[in-house]
């Protein structure tokens, strides 16, 4: 019980810089410098005034000095933090299960701080993302046998699993909302296109796939400009292969899955090179152009792939499945309150993400048992 308190206790000072970062790093601003200060008045607080929760609720949710409000979601966060802390130490216990807590407490944070991030500004940063996704690969390392949690090839599995997932419902949907005209994308040497060659490829097998999108990798950099197919007929290709394929294998799930692991581990690899490529340079210079529509955001594939790599596979699916139940749920919400605020789908994801890490075994078998298995 001492370790539980002690890291519900680590929970909620975390949960303070979170909201540092929640605060400062959509504005392009550091999380370190200056120290924590009032958003309004600018005067730097004082160490009484950091106590997590408590500060805030004895100064009335208000600046001492200038008296301006201060939002209810600091104590808000940091009291998640502590208790989603405290969740995963009685979850995973340290005296079982050793060190496989302490990846796991880290990507609780990251993940509220993407949920924050993502209901704010709608944007879901690489700069937490895709180091997020790191944590949750290398976290493998330290889970402890009978955890119930991946491994490392099952986590790689799952990131390319989700993200593809996504991927192509991002990809399909654009097309239809496009009215089937073709996108102007045109990123040099990675992007969507490779993504668009691996999905049909990847029905025949993922690392078809896989090869398909280097080749045109290879292409690109080989001729020094950005060598495409139309996405239309790559996708009547797609669905003609996932279908007869589907009909014709003994395991009819097996080109959808290859499918899906081909482009959504195309898509990943693209993110981390862009991201990389872009490291250092004005936000406004890296700005994306939103002139096409879109019906999900890339930043959501990449947090499937987060997601994928830290529940595997089978729980991925929960997750996935609960996500769209809850986004369906708040989107009707919100028409009959008027539909004045669209929260975006990233909360969602995590939301079914964290039910499905504390709860992916009883679902599993709570619906299996509805189907008579």
């Amino acid at each position: 019980m001492l370790t539980v308190l002690t890291l519900a206790l680590l929970g909620a000072l975390i949960g303070s810089f979170a909201n540092v970062v929640i605060y400062r790093l959509p504005r392009g601003e550091s999380v370190v410098f200056p120290g924590s200060h009032c958003p309004h008045c600018g005067r730097a607080l004082g160490a009484l005034e950091l106590v997590p929760v408590a500060s805030w609720a004895a100064l009335g949710g208000r600046c001492r000095v200038c008296k301006a409000g201060i939002s209810a979601r600091y104590p808000l966060v940091e009291t998640l933090m502590a208790l989603g802390f405290a969740a995963l130490a009685l979850r995973y216990p340290v005296e079982v299960y050793g060190l496989t807590v302490f990846p796991l407490l880290a990507l609780f944070a990251l993940l509220v701080i993407l949920f924050a991030i993502d209901l704010d500004t709608h944007l879901l940063p690489d700069a937490l993302t895709l180091p997020a996704l790191g944590v949750a690969l290398l976290g493998t390392l330290l889970y402890a046998p009978g955890s119930g949690l991946p491994t490392m090839t099952d986590a790689l599995y799952g990131a390319c699993l989700g993200a593809g997932v996504l991927a192509l419902l991002n990809r399909l949907g654009a097309l239809v909302l496009r009215r089937f005209r073709d996108t102007r994308e045109r990123l040099w040497p990675i992007g969507m296109d490779q993504v668009n060659v691996a999905a049909p490829l990847g029905t025949l097998g993922w690392p078809f796939g896989f090869v398909g999108a280097a080749l045109s990798l290879a292409l690109n950099a080989l001729t020094r400009r950005t060598l495409r197919l139309p996405e239309l007929p790559l996708y009547a290709l797609w669905l003609i292969a996932v279908t007869g394929l589907t009909l014709l294998r003994p395991n009819p799930l097996s080109a959808v899955s290859g499918s899906l692991v081909a482009a959504g581990g195309t898509a990943l690899v693209g993110a981390l090179y862009w991201w990389l490529h872009d490291l250092g340079r004005p936000t406004d210079e890296i700005a994306e152009e939103e002139d096409e529509p879109v019906a999900m955001g890339f930043g959501d594939v990449k947090l499937a792939g987060v997601l994928g790599a830290l529940l595997g596979a089978q729980n991925l699916l929960v997750a996935l499945s609960l996500a769209f139940v809850f986004g369906a749920v708040g989107g009707l919400i919100g028409k009959a309150l008027g539909g004045g605020h669209v929260v975006p789908f990233g909360p969602y994801l995590v939301s079914g993400a964290l039910a499905a890490l504390f709860y992916g075994g009883p679902l599993v078998g709570w619906y299996l048992g509805l189907l008579g298995f």
